[in-house]
């Protein structure tokens, strides 16, 4: 049985490869490295924004899908992050989820 690639899957199709739950520590812990903006490092100032609490950055959003990605089943198979220009996150990723 061959490998599956992003454009053999079919839309709607799921793939399970969780779970993953994030944590406030999680959130605080990657943007203080890598986005440190306070809405994801500072619980008062994050309460204040428009997301109206902490919530995840987007390039930590990313880096969780890219961990998903690599969880999922050996036959599936990704090549040079193709596609991932059309990437959205349309909603927050909080504390919790």
């Amino acid at each position: 049985m061959g490998f599956l690639y992003f454009e053999d899957l079919p839309v709607g199709r799921t793939l399970y490869a969780g779970p993953h739950e994030v944590t406030k520590e999680e959130i605080i812990e990657f943007a203080s490295r890598w986005n440190p903006q306070p809405v994801h490092t500072d619980e008062a100032q994050a309460q204040a924004s428009i997301f109206g609490g902490l919530t995840a950055s987007g390039c930590h959003s990313f880096a969780i899908t890219s961990l998903l990605a690599k969880r999922l089943p050996d036959r599936v198979k990704s090549v040079a992050a193709l596609a991932t220009d059309e990437l959205r996150f349309p909603n927050p990723v909080r504390p919790g989820d």
